[in-house]
């Protein structure tokens, strides 16, 4: 089980899609100006600041979200990190336009490096033929066991 689980997510590719260095001032915020995703997919985001005393985060929010907070609405958050001078974040996305929020909570300005990945999940589907061959060795390979056991059951049961 372990296996195919990282078989699949090898098979998954994985596509940079940030990869700046962003200038916060002090008690503000920045977004990355281009939507993640169209589809569901995978996120994987992480910062790091050169401060080790900043006190940065990230977050993930929708569009009507983004909207809400540069209107000084409240606003939901898809996910976050903690606050921190470094962090990491990933989290399945499954609503269309998905934006990075960075938040600047420190009395100084800093300069922020932000690395984002979105890891699109391919579904594949067997063929007719396949799908059949598949079912037919299972149902052979089950009732091949079956049999055994019953054979020897009834050999116990004889003696």
């Amino acid at each position: 089980m372990i296996a195919v689980l990282l078989l699949v997510l090898a098979a998954s590719p994985r596509v940079e899609v940030v990869n700046e260095n962003f200038e916060i001032p002090a008690n503000d915020w920045r977004y990355v100006p281009r939507s993640l995703n169209r589809e569901p997919a995978f996120v994987d985001c992480d910062f790091q600041s050169e401060r080790p005393d900043a006190r940065v985060r990230i977050a993930l929010l929708s569009h009507e979200d983004l909207d809400a907070r540069r209107a000084g609405r409240d606003y939901e958050e898809i996910a976050a990190t903690e606050m921190g001078s470094r962090g990491a974040l990933r989290v399945a996305v499954h609503e269309a336009e998905t934006y990075v929020v960075i938040e600047n909570r420190a009395a100084q300005p800093v300069s922020v490096r932000l690395r984002v990945y979105l890891e699109e999940p391919q579904v594949r589907y067997l063929s007719r033929g396949r799908q059949l061959a598949v079912i037919v060795i299972s149902f052979g390979v089950f009732f091949a066991i079956v049999s055994l056991s019953a054979m020897k059951l009834l050999k116990a049961i004889k003696k």
